[in-house]
């Protein structure tokens, strides 16, 4: 039995809420938050805030490695990476690309997680598969290219679901285009996330969607029409419907700090914070400005780090950190129905957990238990 108590330290439960206290693990799950008072098997470094694990649903790749390009290579890479930010569980994103490359990428990278999964944690979990594309607008179509954005239906969203075996997890299609209605359709009797993204639409055309079953806006004010006063985008209806949230990039860039904070104070916990991180290095991409470009400098991802993300939000939003971190924890795992097992420090939830010091630096993670980041643990006073 590999059971042991962690603290005593502030705990941000996930939920808004922080307690000072102590966490009871046993084979890797949390059994008990207890008083601050009594042993512990490993303390921690005075002012340490624990909280859990970051989750991070859209992502391209790390280090050099694109799961586009890459594929199966890119996991391992990127759940160590992660997991120095303090992320615990990543979904992988396939960006639009030739049909069959996307259906192959999808699927080694599924064999990836898996293999992954089967090992002795060695950073954070890949959960699944977060399509990107096939199915958006050509004219808010960013990087995406052209000759590789497909009309939508359903046998080509069958043939998604079937390439990820199991672990297609969300997709961001725009939703006003030929065929996306019936594809959705067969996403949602799979229990898949539909995100609206790369689109055109207006508000009437987002109540159409989010009555349709769509769920999540993918980054939020980027690759969609701006939030005209007159004419409003898609924007106002997912910020008005409380079934939904919406996916911001919180660098600064992709959106001011202003539009953040404005974004927090209508959504609440409806707002998810997501990278969309790029690899810091391949052929036709660089960083400028702080955010990831193609050649003809248009923005193609984020350089963004997710605790980083964390501090911005808490930054922009003036929250403190057990509010602003529900956003990048409970709110993502809520989205994918997952929040029984990660996104809050709740007995019975995976311990998977990251660890913070007083000035919000993340000096380690743990996943189901198991340290894959730091040595943030004294020994127990004798």
């Amino acid at each position: 039995m590999n059971a042991f108590v962690i603290g005593p330290a502030e705990i941000a439960i996930g939920d808004g809420s922080s307690v000072e206290g102590r966490i009871a693990v046993e084979n890797g799950r949390i059994t008990e938050i207890l008083p601050a008072g009594g042993e512990s098997d490993h303390r921690l470094p005075a002012g340490t805030r624990i909280a859990p694990g970051l989750i991070d649903i859209h992502t391209n790749g790390a280090g050099e490695f694109l799961f586009n390009r890459d594929q199966g290579y890119a996991v391992p890479v990127a759940a160590v990476e992660y997991a120095r930010q303090g992320t615990t569980a990543f979904v992988a994103g396939i960006m639009t690309a030739p049909w069959e490359s996307m259906l192959h990428a999808a699927g080694e990278v599924v064999e990836a997680a898996h293999q992954l999964e089967e090992d002795s944690p060695r950073g954070a979990r890949c959960l699944g598969i977060h399509f990107e594309g096939p199915f958006l607008n050509p004219k808010f179509r960013r990087v995406h290219q052209q000759q590789w954005i497909l009309p939508a239906t359903p046998e080509r969203a069958r043939a998604l679901v079937e390439a990820c075996k199991g672990a297609c997890l969300m997709i961001t299609m725009a939703p006003e285009v030929d065929g996306v209605s019936d594809a959705a359709r067969f996403f949602l009797e799979h229990g898949i996330v539909c995100s609206a993204g790369h689109t055109a639409a207006r508000y009437r055309e987002g109540m159409l969607a989010i009555g349709l079953g769509f769920r999540s806006l993918t980054h939020a004010f980027n690759a969609m029409p701006p939030l005209d006063h007159r004419d409003p985008s898609i924007l106002a209806a997912f910020i008005q419907d409380g079934r939904t949230t919406v996916q911001v990039i919180c660098d600064g860039i992709h959106v001011a700090p202003v539009m953040v904070d404005l974004l927090y104070r209508t959504l609440r916990e409806r707002l998810i914070l997501a990278s969309d991180i790029m690899p810091s290095a391949g052929p036709g991409y660089h960083i400028s400005g702080g955010v990831m470009r193609a050649e003809d400098g248009t923005i193609a991802g984020s350089a963004l780090r997710m605790d980083d993300a964390v501090r911005n939000y808490m930054a922009y939003t003036e929250l403190p950190f057990e509010k602003a971190i529900v956003s990048a924890t409970y709110a993502p795992a809520k989205l994918l129905s997952l929040d029984r097992e990660m996104g809050r420090l709740v007995p019975g939830a995976r311990a998977d957990l990251s660890f913070w010091d007083a000035e919000y630096n993340v000096i380690g993670t743990m996943v189901g238990g198991t340290t894959v980041f730091g040595d943030v643990f004294a020994p127990a006073a004798a």
